[in-house]
Parts: C-alpha cells; structure tokens; sequence
C-alpha cells in the first residue's frame, strides 16, 4: 500500500507545472500598455524640465541636443534609452555606504588584532 501511495505522490510532483508568481505594479496594472520607442523615450527624456536645467547649467542648448539625438542611429538610441532604465536616479549613494562599512570593518579588525588604536570600545587580543 504504501508503494502506491508513494508512486502516485511522485507522479503528481513530477507532472506538475511550475509558475513564477511576481509582484505587479499599480502602474503596470492600471496603465494601458503602450510600447514607446527609444527614440520617444529619449526625446520625452530630453524634453523633462529638470533636464533642461541641468543642460542650461552645463552650457548646452537643449535644442541642440534635440538635433543631435535625432542624428543618432537607432543602436545608440537605444542603448541611451536602456541606461535612462537601469541607471539609479539619486547616484551611487550605496557604494559610498558599502565603502564606509568597509572601511569601518577593517578598521574594527585591526584594532582587535592590535594593530591600531582608533576606537576606545575595542579591546586587543594581545
């Protein structure tokens, strides 16, 4: 009896479909899909108050820049538009983080170790 049952909990685990579940966005949901080309995505980039600032500020005429981009082939459009995408908005405020824990980490150790005398919570093990 109990091959019978094993054999059947096998085959229903073997047969069954796997299905990725993730987490959909109110966005996503709720927007009609539009697919935008790079070229609209870069010229919409463009066009964004902010960037205009940070244009004038640089000492490029934004229309100047219209110009060019239009001039760009569609491989480097679309290599522009897919780093608006995955480039962080802020900068890389995590690897300045990273670096201080880093630097703090090794500066604990070493103290430890006896090597250094930076902090006055940590005790040597000489």
């Amino acid at each position: 009896m109990s091959r019978v049952i094993i054999s059947f909990v096998l085959s229903i685990t073997l047969f069954a479909q796997v299905s990725w579940a993730q987490i959909a966005s109110t966005e996503a949901i709720l927007s009609p899909a539009s697919t935008v080309s790079a070229h609209e995505k870069v010229s919409q980039f463009i066009a964004r108050e902010d960037v205009a600032k940070t244009f004038e500020q640089m000492g490029v005429d934004s229309k100047m820049a219209e110009k060019r981009i239009a001039m760009l082939s569609d491989e480097e459009v679309s290599t522009i538009a897919s780093k608006i995408d995955t480039l962080p908005a802020g900068g890389d405020f995590g690897g300045i983080v990273g670096a201080v824990v880093f630097v703090f980490i090794v500066l604990l150790i070493t103290d430890i170790l006896g090597l250094t005398k930076v902090f006055g919570f940590t005790r040597t093990l000489r």
